[in-house]
């Protein structure tokens, strides 16, 4: 799996450690980036164009505001044949169409109109569209996994793009070492060729055996998936009917079921079924909203409508960084009885966590470091990032079936 990702962007990524920390997400990663990305067949040109998806990526990720991902996308899609002049901004209409929808799904709020669905559908199959959807979904997952964590940048990861992207304003951030250089040297990345291929096919056969056995019993199509994901979480998740792509299907219900184990998890489902009401409050996605409080009616049946109406109105108040400010929202969600002092915890952070860029800054960790484990953490942040892949997906349909 690590040298498959190696073969993809140049570097084993920064964030590799922080998930192992809680290991479901990082089988989360391991499921997600290959099986919403058709790898390895889209590299061998299966399915849509490999540029495209990269430029998918790439755009999503800048609107997102993550740096880290904007890197690894921009090196990412130059590898698999997009041009320079995609990636910053003097694109054909077919290209450019595919930046506005990411860009659209991506930003907070959507910002993606029926129009823009409509322009799309002249361009590519409904097939490929779904890719399309899915990486620009996928990198949902990890913009804010990525942002939330500020994961360091690798320094051949800088050295390959900073004197591309530094004159479109990106910058590192907090992502960067501060003893890391920016180039203003082009060592941009050499577009995939036939040794390429032979690397990506040697590692292909283990990683297959990998993920089967992840998925052994996990259905890869609908009504079979939603039931399945009802009687194993208590909510079929009904977004997965407007997929057909069966392998990318079977990988976000594997998701979805393994975040959802109470055997797998550190802060406990009722923390969780809160964390994705925080998130769907923020992003006012009403859809999430209610598979929040359906979850929890299954999971939390503890957690009444007072609770909801509290953690809603602390979800409407700004970040800030007021130390004074962030104790007594502790106090006041603590005041709810039902709440254990990790709860509350989670709540904070994921109201921190939630906005693109997330907003979590050292009067927030001061607060709630305390109060969860470091793979607490890691759960949540990979659950609010798994939020973040449906509402993507989610919204997009949305729009393009209101036509």
């Amino acid at each position: 799996m690590l040298q498959l990702v190696r073969e993809l962007i140049g570097v084993i990524p920064n964030c590799d450690p922080f998930l192992e920390i809680w290991p479901t997400g990082f089988r989360t990663y391991n499921l997600l980036v290959p099986n919403l990305l058709n790898l390895p067949f889209s590299m061998f040109g299966f399915g849509v164009d490999k540029a495209i998806l990269g430029l998918a990526m790439y755009t999503s990720s800048r609107a997102a505001s993550c740096a880290y991902c904007s890197a690894h996308t921009c090196s990412f899609a130059l590898r698999r044949g997009a041009s320079t002049e995609s990636l910053v901004g003097h694109r054909t209409p077919h290209e450019e169409i595919v930046a506005t929808v990411a860009e659209g799904m991506s930003q907070i709020p959507f910002s993606l109109t029926t129009s823009e669905c409509i322009e799309l559908a002249k361009y590519f199959s409904s097939s490929d569209i779904e890719w399309i959807i899915l990486s620009a979904g996928m990198m949902g997952f990890l913009n804010k996994f990525m942002d939330a964590v500020g994961v360091e940048l690798e320094a051949k990861s800088i050295a390959e793009v900073s004197s591309l992207l530094v004159p479109t304003g990106w910058m590192p951030g907090k992502h960067l070492r501060t003893d890391a250089v920016l180039s203003p040297v082009s060592m941009l990345p050499k577009t995939d060729n036939l040794s390429t291929y032979l690397r990506v096919i040697r590692q292909v056969p283990s990683a297959i055996q990998i993920e089967n056995r992840w998925t052994a019993d996990v259905p890869d199509r609908w009504p079979d998936v939603g039931e399945y994901l009802e009687t194993r979480t208590g909510y079929g998740f009904p977004l997965l009917s407007k997929l057909s792509h069966r392998r990318a299907i079977r990988a976000i219900a594997t998701v979805l079921r393994d975040n959802l184990d109470p055997s797998q998890s550190e802060i406990g489902l009722a923390a969780k079924c809160l964390a994705a009401f925080v998130y769907a409050t923020v992003v006012a996605n009403e859809a999430q909203i209610a598979m929040a409080r359906l979850l929890a009616g299954s999971w939390a049946p503890e957690l009444d409508e007072s609770i909801f109406a509290a953690v809603a109105k602390f979800s409407a108040k700004p970040v800030g960084d007021d130390v004074t400010a962030i104790a007594q929202s502790i106090v006041d969600l603590s005041a709810l009885s039902v709440l254990s002092e990790q709860d509350v915890a989670t709540i904070v952070l994921a109201r921190a966590a939630s906005t693109s860029p997330a907003e979590i800054n050292p009067a927030i960790l001061s607060e709630v470091t305390p109060r969860l484990t470091s793979a607490s953490i890691v759960e949540l942040i990979v659950w609010l990032s798994v939020q973040q892949l449906m509402h993507r997906i989610g919204c997009f349909y949305a729009v393009a079936d209101s036509n």
